[in-house]
């Protein structure tokens, strides 16, 4: 089974998306920390209280370090993805576990002693120049990946032993010493270890075995045969028999594997090999299991050890024993789900806590290896989790428990060098580097240098400076370098010869090193840092003793050298080197000021090619510094710097940089000059502005755009402050060249040869030749690759621009006209519709701009004459008619003349008709269709109607083939013709609204208002463009505006007006009352949400449906957009400017319900006039709400009591609008609103007399939930109680709903406790709701239910856990809910519910006496189950319950119609579920109290007649009895909780699609599905969990004993083979496979696999079955050489099963002596807790023998019985026994203990029955649902067991049954994944194909079968292959990898 932990794992694994992985992440983090916190509660809370956690619970972090063991293996993987989310896991998990300190058991009287004067410890010595000179490197992988699995550590020998490896083989031997401070003798250690097997060391760390020793002894312990999934332990325990306290699931370690051969060893670590090859492991046993299958006698078959059998040595990872049972007698059932079965997951004792020392030791040791592995993954993973420990826990790393202050601070400070030590010495020699789109990242690198920097968090400031010194040696490498080619690094060019040779990579590492050194201990830098004793530091060379003056210099040293570097890495780090420590450099070091400056302005002037990546971190540098007032003083003051006249262009090239980040860098740093007013402005001038203009019109990215944007107003203004500035910069020919790249027509490419680019020198040729060209798509214009709207954006982008231009030249009047007007009025009258679209934004934008700049200055209009011009001929053309078409369509008319030419010639080439009479279209093409003889649109339109009609009856009735295809011509040339109206249309308005709008802002009073109120609003309306629609929806402001200034009332009226009947046009959002009104009683918001409900269109509407609706929502949006501009202009003056807004927004809901005080007098006006209106007035009102100012919502909140009345509206539609529009409400003042809804509609949803209030609360509940999600976090509690309640609600529609509606809000409990109170909400609210949130506690743990005093008395003694269930049942009862108590098969199901239905009746008969509430009165309860139970239930209730009078309802028709009369006065009746099917017709006119189904999953198909008749039920309170809810797959789920709580887990289809088919998917265990599974369970498992309660048997029973299940493997018989192969060879056979490979959904082909199943099964019990006549077994007996007359068929020897059973009932001591037992028998006794024979009358043990057929029965019965055991005595129980007579058997065969057998079929014994008198089960047959076996093999293991229970599977080998058992162990999988309580998950099981059912295979076969799949997965060497050629990573890959994300993780 997998767990829980595994699903998480698994996710974290193949989670498809980064937010699944972090969730799995922290839900993996809480429960590893649970068992170190008791009460993990959100992150945020713990981290606020980490308390310090007492050391003496060794075991809780023993199982935390089991999860933690179980992540180690991901940090390994080759995805970062998984690293990644590893590390994350981690990171929680460090952060929520409180944090270790030494002093914690004590008093602290440790702590306060004073700390003694010792002296510090030695930084370890470590020479950068050795390890450069002789040091191994670390590349990208040692390429021996194929060699050794890399697993984790066995045991912190094993560790010393791998660093020792690890350090030798890196020649870091002089590291080794570190840790020798544990005062152990390593060697010794490893002698010991390495007893008898004998290790040699090759020179990549590899162990090669000798053969060593004695010969394979058997094994005996499991894990030998398991294949681990994760990393196996390698160790040997030297206590093999005592298991240590560990809790984690492990192979069983201490196996001792000396005596195997070496070639043995080596098998048995690649069969654990961990890695990413997927093994599939076998089946899986169940956790704490403490057997272990071991092969024993003969090789057929396995038995299971209890684990005090002293063949298996008990494995170390077993939990101590749970509730203090009996630790040496607990075997449980495999195939029991719910317990986890035990994962070799690598426990360890590496990560053992050994008392008083620091927790994380063993973790870090482990690191601390895998950080010199050969492979990078493995470095970067280890790097990763070391960042998280030392950031979190590292405060006291090696420090110990009991030791003083002063040791543990010398303690500290060494572990901090020696670690400190190890990453350097990484740093020195990793080389390894990955490419990025365009920059190369070193992950190792960057991620060791987060790892130090958290360990420098926790270093005396000694230690840190003697890491300071070693990383300058790395950047200054002052020695000699050898020479040689490196590997793997990126090709340099050649040295000069005057440069020093160095290894980039090390002093990129170095300069890593200080970067983080300085962000994270600024105080080293700092002037005031102590100085530090001379005699702290032991003088070294590069050591100085330093103070922060020092420090800063060295580290600004090292960034200049940095910057001087060849490799553009490096000069990237050195720039952000300085970064953090800017401040400190300007004010401590002014002086180096100007160096750094030079060098950061040189750096900038060598990047030519666009590969630099480290010219954004430069820029970077250099915008922080220009900051600082020192700074601009050098850059002023010439003889400090370069002047900024030169410095400025060396950054022009960069404008269009390849790297997004660099444009807008440069963009934003060359604003910062401009701003800061000392420094010189010169170099603003025409290339400047010539860059500017091009970024607008060829920026595809927004931000950088309006960085742009803000740069050119800051330049424009420059130019204009002084005087001349701007005519000199900004030239005629240079406007005139900006216009004409604006205005060229769009699809057409842009001249680029008027571009500017600098780094083409004055002569034209380029300086550099590599450069990426990143406008190529915007410079040709290409309208697939680039969007309309993107060209749109930058055009409107350059018409502002050049607009600031305009508003700035001059003086408004005379210098503005002379220079624009020539260009302006030229574009104005062009013909193309861009250009006069944009002439028209670039006059609005300058009227704009004008007003703001000049508010008291008179309108422009009346200054500038080219206003003036512009703005009577926007007006002259919105007064005439538009034109004929534009410039922009001639291309497609000339497309359509040629089309209509082809078309009148077909009827010449086609239907050959003469020349002469085809008329002639002109091959001139006009536009505006005035020349005459040219061909215009008229043309076209005549020549697909007058002229082809003509042509047309000319030919008669001939040609008709030949005109079907002329017609389907004419067809595509009249659609040509439509769309080109269209686009002439679409045109039109964007002309109209563009001069409308520009009309509008050059304020001029036209003398009819009508054309520019039209131009407007049809820009509002038909606009796709969304930035143009903005436009017209400013200009409406500005309309009204002016309107309101100059006093014109009406105008603003009726664009409102307008307005809000855009807003209502679409359909979808304000649906037709007329055709809704018949809707009464539906919740019409949760069809739509489920399926879509039909909103009101018939069928005409639905042709041009599509289009309509478009246009709708285009004009919906359009009407949003001008109220938000409204709002934003007028603000809280809204209303007041537009008297009449308010009544065309509220006015129909105002006149329906404002005067009404009843739904009912409100429902009159609605029904009568005012229904449209009503939903109108709510679809307005949805869309304004969120545009309308804060100081309008008291108007809102005056409309809230009107919309509660119509809310409570019979009609539905009505009640929806209400709902959505108040949601809406909700959404914007979720306050005030929230606190209405939970005060006033609330209450609705109790009113049980009127339907129509509880639906309209319900839908309004259902919508504010949607709508808000998680910002109804406040309100939750407050609402999950009340819809709780309508989850039983009579109607469906509410049921539904609130069950959706729960659903919802259930999930967002959790979340809710640490959130404020909401403001205003009075006492008595809040005080309600601590109420209902101790109600949802309850709820969601089951162990939090208080105690409920059964007020009757029950002739029994609960358990503990039973009286549990009773008070789930209960609380329960009390809400209203309903239930599945599933508890294990055997633990009282009937026992609980009888209890709680006397409590209840008991209850309801005293309420009634006491009141005489008709809510109160008598009402009887059912039960339904099987017919074998009905007289068990009945018995079961007069022996419990005094107070209950029950009676069966059984019986033929006749007599249950007698008891139906007396049904009324008894309390509980009893029925079965063919009963309730027949006579639903009377039994669903009852009210029941209590309806019960026992064995409920009968009802588990919903499509039976069975299962729809017991939903007709009508009961207060449902609930469903039965040990296996799941039994096929989870589909049965749904129609259980369909009869409880329909619409809980939504419809049939929708849950099938959330739910069964990912999870069904998972079936074969593809990982590509596996996530989807995985997230589909743990999504059921919440949503389900409240409303079931399971125990598991071996969870709460210890005093019942333990249950073994064993199979018995017997091989087919000669005459079985030889028919078996027959019908493998048969027609038959083919058939089903054919039928199988077409998979075809004919029921014959089914039938025939069936059939042929079916006979292969019989085949597999007994030939008797097959043989029918008594030619077949004639032939039968002959072919195996029997003569017929003298073997009879009856012979057992033919039915090995039969020889089997015989042998266990033998050795059961039943059926005579052990003589029988003939030599060729199947081996020894296999009972293994065989009792010593008893000298008693009886046989020790009694057998329940299960078959599938009552003719096994009668076989076992005639043929074995009868002949070969005569005096074995037994039982029938069968289909045949009488119903009534059944319980009856079971009475008389468990009070007779001579009776030794009893015989049963699965169908009739298997289910509800207590037969616990048997203590041995024996399955001769198997039921395909695994179900069915385990229920039947629990009649015996229940309650009242006093022995242990043997269970017997007698299973054929090689044939059908054994693939049945496969197939049982899938189905098991998913039954537990969903129900258990452990929460365990699908395993990834591979179920065999139906093919494969038919084989027989021999175990050889079986064998050499299952290597060949398990060869498939993990050949490493295809693997490896295609492991190299993966993807180059993504860009978001290393995105942690910066500074800032790194210091906002450590809170800075």
């Amino acid at each position: 089974m997998s767990s829980r932990l595994d699903r998480l794992l698994l996710l974290l694994d193949t989670g498809s998306t980064t937010s699944v992985r972090t969730t799995a992440a922290k839900q993996l983090a809480q429960l590893a920390a649970k068992s170190v916190i008791s009460d993990v509660a959100l992150e945020e809370d713990v981290k606020s209280h980490r308390q310090h956690l007492p050391l003496g619970d060794p075991s809780a972090w023993t199982e935390l370090m089991a999860v933690i063991a179980r992540v180690l293996p991901y940090l390994h993987s080759r995805s970062h993805e998984t690293r990644t989310s590893a590390s994350v896991a981690l990171s929680h998990i460090f952060t929520l576990v409180p944090l270790w300190h030494p002093f914690q058991d004590e008093d602290d009287t440790l702590a306060e002693t004073p700390a003694l004067s010792l002296p510090p410890p030695d930084f370890p010595t470590l020479s950068v120049q050795e390890l450069v000179q002789n040091g191994k490197l670390l590349l990208a992988s040692s390429g021996k990946e194929f060699i050794k699995p890399t697993g984790i550590l066995a045991s912190a020998s094993e560790v010393k032993k791998a660093r020792k490896d690890a350090m030798g083989r890196l020649g870091l031997e002089f590291l080794d010493d570190l840790g020798a401070a544990d005062d152990m003798d390593l060697d010794k250690e490893l002698a010991a270890e390495a007893e008898g097997e004998g290790e040699a060391q090759g020179e990549n760390g590899v162990k090669s075995e000798d053969n060593a020793s004695v010969e394979p002894v058997p094994l005996t312990v499991d894990t030998v045969m398991q294949k681990s999934t994760s990393p196996p332990s390698r160790s040997k325990s030297m206590s093999p028999t005592a298991p240590s306290p560990s809790t984690s699931t492990g192979p069983a370690p201490d196996q001792d594997l000396s005596a195997l051969s070496a070639r043995e060893r080596n098998r048995l670590k690649r069969k654990r090999k961990v890695g990413t090859s997927a093994f599939v492991a076998p089946p899986p046993q169940s956790a704490g299991s403490k057997y272990h299958a071991a092969p024993a006698g003969a090789p057929n078959k396995a038995r299971l050890v209890a684990s005090d059998d002293r063949l298996a040595p008990p494995s170390r990872t077993e939990s101590p024993a749970t509730n203090g049972a009996s630790p040496d007698k607990v075997v449980i059932d495999p195939s029991k789900g719910g317990a986890v079965s035990p994962k070799t997951s690598q426990q360890s004792q590496a990560l053992d806590v050994l008392p008083g020392q620091w927790v994380w030791d063993g973790l870090v040791r482990i690191l601390e290896i895998d950080l010199f592995s050969p492979a990078w993954e493995v470095r970067h993973g280890a790097a990763m989790a070391l960042r998280e420990l030392l950031k979190a826990q590292g405060k006291y790393g090696g420090t110990k428990a009991g030791a003083s202050q002063g040791e543990n601070d010398v303690g500290h400070e060494r572990w901090c060098n020696d670690l400190a030590a190890k990453l350097l010495c990484v740093f020195i020699m990793d080389r390894f580097g990955d490419f990025v789109s365009d920059q190369v990242v070193a992950p190792v690198r960057e991620t060791v240098s987060q790892t130090l920097a958290s360990l420098l968090l926790h270093m005396p400031r000694r230690s840190v400076l003697h890491v300071h010194s070693v990383l300058l040696q790395m950047i200054r490498q002052d020695f000699e370098v050898p020479v040689k080619p490196s590997i793997g690094t990126k090709s340099r060019r050649p040295l000069d010869s005057k440069e020093k040779s160095h290894i980039w990579e090390v002093r990129h590492a170095g300069l890593l090193g200080i970067k983080y050194e300085v962000a994270v201990r600024s105080d080293v830098v700092e002037e005031e840092a102590v100085k530090m004793d001379v005699d702290d530091v032991k003088s070294e060379p590069g050591l100085a003793v330093s103070g922060g003056h020092q420090i800063l210099q060295d580290v600004v040293d090292a960034a200049v050298l940095g910057l001087g570097d060849r490799d553009d890495d490096v000069r990237s780090v050195a720039a952000s080197c300085l970064l953090p420590v800017a401040t400190h450099l300007v004010r401590q070091l002014p002086t180096c000021l100007s160096l750094v400056l030079s060098v950061l302005w040189s750096c900038l002037g060598d990047m030519k090619d666009d590969l630099s990546s480290s010219v954004g971190a430069v820029m970077d540098l250099l915008g922080k510094l220009v900051s600082y007032d020192e700074v601009i003083g050098i850059l002023g003051d010439e003889s400090k710097s370069r002047p900024l006249t030169e410095l400025a262009p060396t950054l022009f090239p960069f404008f269009r940089h390849t790297i997004p980040s660099v444009r807008l860098s440069v963009v934003e740093t060359l604003h910062s000059f401009m701003n800061v007013p000392s420094l010189a402005k010169d170099w603003v001038s025409t290339p400047l502005l010539r860059l500017l203009f091009q970024n607008f019109i060829v920026e595809e990215r927004e931000d950088i755009r309006a960085a742009t944007a803000a740069t050119w107003i800051t330049a424009i203004s420059l130019l204009h402050s002084v005087q001349g500035w701007m005519e000199s910069a900004i030239a005629q020919p240079q406007l005139l060249e900006w216009f004409a790249i604006m205005m060229t027509p769009m699809g057409v490419a842009l001249d680029s040869s008027s571009f500017y680019d600098p780094l083409v020198s004055d002569n034209g040729v380029q300086a550099t030749a590599e450069r990426h060209n990143v406008d190529k798509n915007m410079l040709t214009q290409d309208l697939v690759l680039i969007s309309p709207n993107t060209i749109w954006k930058a055009r409107i982008a350059s018409a502002s621009a050049l607009a600031r231009v305009i508003t700035l030249w001059g003086s408004p009047g005379q210098s503005v006209d002379d220079m624009f007007k020539p260009i302006l009025l030229h574009y104005v009258d062009s013909s193309s519709m861009l250009q006069k679209v944009l002439t028209a934004v670039v006059a609005e934008e300058w009227a704009t701009q004008f007003d703001a700049l000049n508010p008291t200055a008179p309108p422009l209009i009346e200054s500038s004459s080219l206003a003036h011009e512009l703005s009577d001929k926007t007006l002259a053309w919105l007064q005439s008619e538009p034109p004929a078409a534009y410039h922009e369509m001639a291309f497609t008319l000339a497309r359509i003349h040629g089309e209509c030419h082809n078309l009148l010639q077909s009827f010449a080439y086609d239907c050959k008709v003469s020349w002469a009479s085809i008329p002639t279209l002109g091959t001139e093409i006009d536009l505006t269709g005035a020349k005459p003889g040219c061909f215009s649109l008229a043309t076209a339109e005549a020549s697909v109607g007058s002229m082809y009609s003509k042509l047309k009856e000319s030919l008669g009735k001939t040609k008709k083939r030949e005109l079907g295809i002329i017609g389907e011509k004419r067809k595509t040339v009249v659609a040509s013709i439509e769309r080109y109206k269209e686009v002439k249309a679409q045109h039109d308005i964007r002309v109209s609204a563009a001069f409308a709008a520009a009309y509008v802002s050059l304020k001029a009073t036209p003398d009819k208002v009508s054309p520019i109120v039209k131009g407007i609003m049809n820009g509002i309306k038909n606009e796709e463009n969304v930035d143009l629609q903005t436009r017209s929806a400013v200009a409406v402001a500005s309309f009204i505006e002016f309107c309101a200034q100059h006093s014109l009332a009406q105008p603003p009226d009726k664009i409102v007006k307008n307005l809000c009947t855009f807003l209502c046009q679409d359909v979808e959002k304000t649906p037709t009352f007329a055709f809704m009104r018949k809707h009464l009683s539906a919740i019409l918001s949760f069809q739509a949400a489920s399926k879509g409900v039909d909103n009101g269109s018939n069928d005409e509407d639905k042709a041009d449906s599509a289009d309509s609706a478009e246009k709708a929502r285009l004009s919906r949006r359009g009407a949003g957009l001008a109220f938000v501009q409204l709002s934003t202009r007028f603000g809280p003056k809204l209303l007041d400017t537009i008297p009449k807004m308010w009544q065309s927004m509220a006015g129909g809901l105002l006149s329906a319900c404002g005067s009404s005080d009843s739904p009912e007098a409100a429902d009159g006006l609605i029904g009568g006039q005012y229904g449209q209106d009503v939903i109108d007035s709510l679809s307005v009102l949805e869309a304004v709400v969120p545009t309308l100012h804060q100081d309008l919502w008291p108007k809102l909140m005056a409309l809230f009591p009107i919309m509660a009345i119509a809310l409570r509206s019979r009609f539905a539609i009505i009640r929806q609008s209400i709902a959505r529009c108040f949601a809406a409400i909700c959404d914007v003042m979720t306050g005030d609103a929230m606190l209405f809804v939970i005060k006033t509609i609330i209450p609705y949803l109790g009113d049980t007399l009127v339907t129509s209030n509880r639906q309209g609360a319900t839908e309004l509940v259902f919508n504010v939930v949607q709508k808000l999600d998680y910002k109804a976090l406040p309100y939750v509690i407050f609402l999950v109680v009340p819809i709780l309640g309508r989850m039983s609600d009579p109607d469906d529609d509410i049921r539904a709903a609130a069950t959706n509606t729960f659903a919802s809000l259930v999930k967002m409990v959790p979340l809710e406790a640490g959130l404020p109170d909401p403001p205003g909400f009075p006492e008595e609210l809040l005080k309600r709701r601590d109420d209902e949130r101790q109600f949802l506690t309850q709820l969601l743990d089951g162990s939090k239910v208080e105690a409920y005093q059964m007020p009757v008395t029950i002739k029994a003694e609960l358990r503990k856990y039973q009286q549990d269930g009773v008070n789930w049942l209960a609380f329960l009862a009390k809400y209203q809910l309903h239930g599945i108590l599933c508890d294990d098969m055997g633990l009282g199901k009937t026992l609980q519910s009888i209890c709680i239905l006397a409590s209840k009746h008991f209850e309801r008969a005293r309420r009634y006496k006491e009141t005489k509430s008709p809510d109160s009165v008598h009402l009887p309860s059912l039960i339904v189950c099987p017919p074998t139970l009905t007289g068990h239930w009945y018995y079961e209730i007069l022996k419990y319950a005094d107070n209950l009078k029950p009676i069966l309802y059984v019986g033929n028709a006749r007599e249950r119609n007698k008891i139906l009369q007396k049904l009324k006065n008894h309390d509980v009746v009893i029925t079965s579920y063919e009963v309730v099917r027949n006579d639903i017709g009377v039994l669903e006119d009852y009210n029941w109290h209590y309806c019960i189904l026992d064995e409920g999953h009968v009802i588990k198909n919903a499509k039976t007649k069975l299962t729809k008749a017991v939903k007709c039920i009508r009961a207060n309170h449902r609930l469903i009895l039965s040990g296996t809810p799941i039994q096929n797959n989870v589909l049965e789920l749904w129609s259980l909780f369909d009869f409880l709580m329909p619409g809980f887990l939504g419809s049939e289809a929708s849950f099938n699609e959330r739910f069964g088919k990912p999870i069904l998917s998972n079936r074969d265990g593809k990982s590509k599905n596996s996530e989807a599974a995985a997230l589909a369970l743990e999504a059921l498992h919440k949503q389900v969990l409240p409303f079931l309660l399971r125990r598991l048997k071996e969870d709460v029973l210890n005093d019942l004993p333990p249950k073994i299940i064993q199979d018995y493997f017997c091989e087919l018989s000669e005459m079985q083979k030889q028919l078996y192969d027959d019908f493998s060879k048969s027609q038959a056979r083919l058939s089903a496979e054919d039928a199988v490979k077409g998979a075809a959904p004919n029921t014959g082909g089914q039938q025939h696999i069936f059939q042929s199943l079916q006979y292969l099964r019989k085949l597999c019990n007994h030939p008797a079955l097959v043989l029918k006549n008594d030619d077949a077994v004639k032939s039968a007996l002959e072919k195996v050489g029997q003569k017929p007359d003298r073997a009879n068929l009856s012979d057992i020897n033919h039915a090995p099963k039969l020889l089997a059973l015989r042998q266990l009932l033998v050795d059961c001591g039943i059926g005579g002596t052990p003589t029988l037992v003939s030599a060729g028998d199947v081996g020894k006794s296999e009972l293994v807790d065989a009792e010593p024979t008893s000298t008693g009358a009886f046989s020790q043990h009694r057998v329940l023998i299960f078959c599938q057929m009552k003719q096994m029965l009668d076989i076992i019965e005639t043929d074995l019985f009868k002949k070969h055991m005569p005096s074995v005595t037994y039982m029938r129980l069968d289909g045949g026994t009488d119903a009534n007579k059944r319980h009856a058997v079971v009475q008389t065969f468990n009070a007779d203990p001579s009776i030794d057998c009893l015989l049963l079929t699965t169908h009739v014994g298997g289910l509800g029955l207590t037969l616990t008198g048997a203590d041995t089960v024996i399955f001769v047959e198997h039921d395909w649902n695994p179900m069915k076996d385990l229920q039947a093999m629990d009649r015996a293991h229940r309650i009242g067991q006093k022995k242990v229970v043997n269970v017997y599977r007698l299973i054929t080998r090689g044939t059908l049954e054994e693939k049945i058992m496969g197939l049982q162990r899938f189905k098991l999988n998913i039954a537990n994944s969903v129900v258990t309580q452990q929460n365990s998950g699908l395993a990834s099981m591979d179920t065999d194909l139906v093919l494969d059912l038919f084989k027989h295979t021999t175990s050889d076969e079986d064998g050499t079968s299952s290597k060949k799949e398990k060869k498939l997965p993990g050949d490493p060497i295809s693997k490896n292959v295609l492991h190299g050629l993966e993807d180059l990573p993504a860009e978001e890959e290393y995105q942690d990898l910066d500074l800032s994300t790194f210091m906002s993780s450590i809170g800075r």
